[in-house]
């Protein structure tokens, strides 16, 4: 993105900052869908099964969605079956891909994807 405020401080004024941004960024660039990624969520031991959890994710894919983003992206460890629940079975994500030794701890990991109509 071209900021207007340096193209003013250099003398060009705001036509040459629109110059420059329609130049910055093709047409084929402005239809891209953009695809939103969730990453690091985590809830304390002792506030779980609040509905912390769920309130949070939904939270981030309504902004995503708002923001324009046509899907949500994330990984969860095979093995963290709470997580698996909530996002499958309660937010309707689904598995996209196996990444094998994906983790530090050499954990197999799902890739799942959230799409918007």
């Amino acid at each position: 993105e071209v900021e207007t405020a340096g193209a003013n401080a250099a003398g060009g004024g705001e036509s040459a900052a629109k110059d420059q941004q329609s130049k910055a960024e093709p047409s084929a660039k402005k239809n891209a869908k953009k695809s939103g990624y969730m990453a690091m969520l985590a809830v304390d031991t002792s506030y779980r099964h609040k509905g912390i959890g769920t309130a949070l994710v939904r939270r981030v894919v309504r902004r995503m969605r708002r923001k324009g983003c046509s899907s949500v992206t994330l990984e969860t460890e095979v093995s963290n079956k709470a997580a698996m629940r909530l996002y499958e079975e309660r937010l309707g994500f689904i598995r996209e891909e196996l990444l094998v030794r994906y983790y530090l701890n050499w954990g197999d990991a799902y890739r799942l994807r959230l799409w918007f109509d």
